[in-house]
């Protein structure tokens, strides 16, 4: 064991003699780096990252140079790589490659980043009166959403980003068009369109006959509410279309009521007249007015059909409740025979129009 270990001492002293020789003539024979290469990693999200990884024989450092205007390269050692953000191009991108001698070699690898066209894109409107609420999503949308409205020729779009709204008044109600075009960040888009139906409000005289007003009745105890073709047109009411009301057997104090886009003004007008077709005789009419958010602020009025089977005009007379407008009441409510259970025959059936404030 003792003459092994001298032998390796003595071999290890002979080895550090050589190594301290100041004759670097090897490092002549080193050659520059060759058979560089870039890999390109390109992320299909349309974000533009593109992951780039070069490669060399005899590399011990690389400079990147992006192509894209960026005059800083960043450095990558190897077995490492680097990520960039890129728009939609083409791009000559440059490796300068250093090797251990400090000689260097370079290349340049073209690379293209086209983005996607958007997916599953989702438009989702709102209206309130004239004034319509959008939003839009997709997939791949990174560019954002180019909004038309479709209520002009030659419309100048506005932009907007995912899931961000946007808000736009109409001038009228109709039926418009909505264009929607989702960016995709390059050349690729997608375009949805929507057709929206823009209401005018809800005012007084009610007639049931302007298509650009929702008539959009509620109902609650039982009671159906429903805006029909008039299946009667005689008498005094000859016009095309009514509502109509039908007490099921469910609670009897079922009714329906519609909100009017603003609360009612009563400064010079508080008497309700109502056309009314009835199959019976005798059947009670209550019409409530209240506060839109707060039925604590509510006045009424009850009256009876006096014929059957004919049109008439009953008159509620609301001037001995209602003094001004400090209530703000803005719903209108109707209760067939109320305290009465229906039965949803004729006999609690009411067809209803021309809802008309006045003296």
């Amino acid at each position: 064991m003792k003459r092994l270990s001298y032998i390796l001492l003595a071999f290890a002293l002979s080895s550090c003699t050589k190594l301290t020789d100041d004759d670097l003539s090897f490092l002549n024979s080193i050659q520059a780096p060759s058979d560089e290469s870039l890999l390109f990693k390109i992320a299909d999200d349309n974000s533009g990252q593109v992951t780039i990884t070069p490669n060399s024989a005899g590399g011990t450092s690389y400079d990147i140079y992006f192509g894209d205007g960026t005059t800083a390269p960043v450095t990558v050692l190897p077995g490492k790589n680097t990520t960039h953000v890129y728009k939609e191009g083409t791009y000559p991108v440059k490796v300068v490659t250093t090797g251990l001698s400090g000689l260097k070699s370079d290349t340049t690898a073209q690379l293209t980043v086209t983005f996607r066209a958007p997916e599953n894109v989702t438009v989702t409107t709102t209206g309130n009166a004239h004034e319509l609420t959008l939003s839009a999503t997709g997939l791949y949308a990174t560019g954002g959403f180019k909004v038309s409205f479709g209520e002009v020729p030659n419309e100048e779009p506005v932009l907007i980003a995912a899931g961000a709204n946007i808000k736009h008044t109409y001038a009228k109600g109709g039926v418009y068009t909505v264009k929607v075009e989702a960016l995709s960040g390059g050349k690729a888009t997608t375009v949805v369109t929507k057709d929206v139906t823009i209401y005018d409000p809800l005012t007084l005289p009610m007639t049931f006959e302007l298509p650009t007003v929702n008539y959009a009745w509620g109902d609650f105890g039982g009671s159906a509410t429903s805006v029909i073709a008039n299946p009667v047109r005689s008498g005094i009411n000859t016009s095309a279309t009514v509502g109509k009301i039908v007490k099921t057997k469910a609670e009897v104090w079922a009714g329906n009521f519609i909100v009017m886009t603003d609360p009612i003004d009563f400064t010079q007008h508080k008497k309700f007249r109502v056309k009314v077709y009835s199959w019976r005789a005798g059947m009670r009419v209550l019409l409530q007015l209240e506060r839109n958010g707060d039925n604590t602020f509510q006045e009424n009025v009850e009256m009876a059909t006096t014929v059957a089977n004919a049109w008439e005009e009953l008159t509620f007379d609301f001037s001995g409740k209602i003094k001004d407008n400090s209530k703000r009441l803005q719903n209108i409510l109707f209760f067939l025979d109320n305290g009465v259970t229906g039965d949803g025959s004729n006999n609690f059936t009411l067809l209803f129009d021309d809802i008309t404030l006045t003296n």
